[in-house]
């Protein structure tokens, strides 16, 4: 059955959003365990840039690129996505994951805000309506109280979304003549490369966990890192960075629903009324979907 290009896309950040959304489970389970941040990224980057350069090879995709996009892709993921991840997970230390959650969820303004003033697309009131839509249903689904709340806590997490919305710009203008899936193999080595040289200088690369940690590194390699990276790339080419952005609002919605299940956390009224509040932004969007400039 053949898709129309907006409904593929759509469909493929979804799949992205419920990737992503496992990833502060997956790190709060390895910190339990005993595993630290730089650990945590080194391995998960590791894995996931062996599985992309395993699949190029098997494809036989050529890793070669001119000098302007290898320089680019390089620091997408050592100083884009690998900022994005170290800033995440440290506020994962001092703040409950949902309003890490939350707080990294604010990324959607700050790309509309950004592809506005770039002149990537036009802010039109259906998005602008939608984004508002998501934004109060994500505050509802997380439900989170702010008493005593970590200041360095929060600051991490507005830094993970203040260098996660130039990413997701950048990465639009620059992934639209390049194959999806090279990209994501720089990106993914790059990042990598970074934290597994900064642990062997520091000595701070864990390699005595128990097997809980293991699991939880891997686990952050295959679904937020290979699934996610992977289906949000191929959706964003289809629909754009503040669609792409919009729809991945579900993710929290789905970290509500997998809480529940994975770790026996109960949902309120005012959670489940958040989480239809997302699914309608998400269809007036989908319903809409102008905005993109000629």
């Amino acid at each position: 059955m053949h898709l129309a290009p907006n409904l593929l896309g759509t469909l493929q950040i979804v799949l992205s959003a419920a990737g992503f959304a496992t990833m502060a489970i997956f790190i709060k389970f390895a910190y339990a365990a005993g595993a630290n941040l730089v650990t945590i990224l080194s391995f998960r980057f590791s894995l996931a840039a062996l599985f992309f350069i395993l699949v190029l090879y098997r494809r036989g995709v050529s890793f070669r690129l001119n000098r302007k996009m290898t320089l680019s892709l390089l620091a997408m993921g050592g100083l884009g996505y690998g900022s994005t991840s170290a800033f995440f997970a440290g506020s994962l230390h001092y703040l409950p994951a949902s309003l890490s959650a939350m707080l990294l969820y604010t990324f959607p303004a700050i790309v509309s805000l950004l592809s506005f003033l770039t002149g990537e697309e036009r802010f039109t009131r259906v998005k602008g309506t939608a984004l508002a839509v998501c934004l109060v249903g994500l505050i509802l689904t997380l439900g989170v109280s702010f008493a005593n709340i970590s200041l360095i806590g929060i600051l991490f997490g507005l830094a993970a979304a203040v260098t996660y919305s130039v990413y997701i710009v950048l990465g639009n203008r620059l992934l639209k003549n390049t194959d999806t899936l090279l990209a994501t193999g720089y990106i993914c080595s790059s990042a990598a490369i970074v934290y597994t040289v900064t642990g062997l200088a520091t000595g701070s690369l864990q390699f005595s966990l128990p097997p809980a940690a293991w699991f939880s590194i891997m686990a952050t390699a295959i679904f937020p890192t290979i699934v996610g990276i992977l289906f949000f790339f191929a959706g964003l080419k289809k629909i754009g960075p503040t669609s792409a952005s919009i729809i991945s609002t579900l993710e929290p919605a789905i970290t509500v629903l997998l809480s529940i299940l994975l770790l026996g956390e109960n949902i309120t009224l005012l959670q489940l009324g958040g989480g239809l509040l997302i699914l309608c932004g998400v269809l007036l969007l989908q319903c809409y979907p102008d905005g993109k400039r000629n």
